[in-house]
């Protein structure tokens, strides 16, 4: 295990040697059982000419820390990932308040507040992006800024994964990017979870999506799926769902344990992928519909054995 101080002392060679950019730090801590947390805002414009997620991923153990940040306007997408950025051996998800930071890079998470008590998050970030949908880990020449305001409006009570606080509201930031100078606003959702369970290991289909009265968290895993809608003030647990594997537009279909069957479509308004371990993860801002209302949002998926989309729609199959 690398030590905290060798990791900080190494940290300008970390955020800018060319060296270090070939060197992938992120297999220390695959199949760790060691805690881990993470926090993350997400959003996207209601027309989809914006978007943003900026995620913390904090592995206290092994002294590593991810951080992945990307933007969107009109089309054009800017990412920026590192895995090898350090940590303390601090935890924060289950504090009152908290900040995330990885120094060297300049980027901050700060909530006040928890889960349904949760009250404000802010985001700030100066980072070298790469202009790429495929960006590879490290910094990028194309330097950007923002900073925003995420303001919950309720939590979602059907839960996702253990360990794990998802809250819907609105975001807005004011950006600077690839030479222009933009305000985004948009329907969001902000999310924290502490685990001991390895990251990354089983295949997942992840979303969330937002509309008029509309929003949702769902996770398709290999055993079904977990998650709901708030459709107009009431939620809606899920009882399973069907999706297309990952693709430009994709049919869904989510059975509420109501019994009722919400047909929807998704279409990527960016597909981009990130390095993780020796794979891709696959990520992708979407807009569609669901039950015929307008909706925006991510669906984000992690591809490997078995195939959870197939076994998905045999479930559905089955009387």
């Amino acid at each position: 295990m690398i030590g905290r101080r060798t990791l900080l002392a190494a940290a300008p060679a970390l955020i800018g040697g060319p060296r270090a950019m070939a060197m992938s730090k992120d297999l220390a801590v695959r199949g760790s059982q060691a805690y881990s947390e993470s926090a993350m805002v997400m959003s996207v414009s209601p027309d989809g000419s914006s978007a943003l997620t900026l995620r913390f991923c904090r592995f206290p153990v092994e002294g590593f820390t991810w951080l992945w940040c990307h933007l969107l306007h009109d089309g054009e997408l800017y990412a920026f990932v590192r895995h090898d950025l350090p940590c303390g051996a601090e935890r924060l998800a289950g504090a009152p308040r908290a900040e995330y930071r990885a120094p060297p890079a300049d980027a901050l998470l700060s909530r006040d507040g928890r889960g349904p008590g949760l009250t404000e998050v802010k985001l700030s970030a100066a980072l070298p992006f790469h202009h790429s949908r495929s960006a590879p880990q490290g910094p990028g020449s194309s330097p950007g800024r923002f900073d925003g305001v995420f303001r919950p409006t309720h939590a979602l009570g059907a839960q996702v994964l253990q360990g794990r606080d998802e809250v819907y509201g609105t975001f807005r930031a004011e950006i600077e990017v690839g030479g222009r100078r933009f305000v985004h606003e948009g329907p969001a959702k902000f999310h924290e979870q502490r685990q001991e369970a390895p990251r990354f290991e089983q295949p997942f289909c992840y979303s969330w999506l937002a509309g008029d009265g509309l929003a949702a968290t769902t996770l398709l895993i290999k055993p079904g799926a977990t998650g709901g809608w708030w459709i107009d003030g009431t939620e809606a647990p899920l009882a399973d769902m069907t999706i297309d594997p990952p693709g430009q537009d994709r049919q869904v279909a989510w059975r509420v344990r109501d019994g009722r069957v919400l047909p929807g479509r998704v279409e990527a308004l960016v597909r981009y992928t990130i390095p993780v371990y020796d794979r891709l993860w696959n990520g992708s801002f979407v807009r569609g519909v669901c039950d015929g209302r307008p909706i925006v949002g991510v669906v984000n998926d992690w591809t490997t054995q078995p195939d959870i989309y197939a076994a998905a729609r045999l479930r559905a199959a089955q009387p």
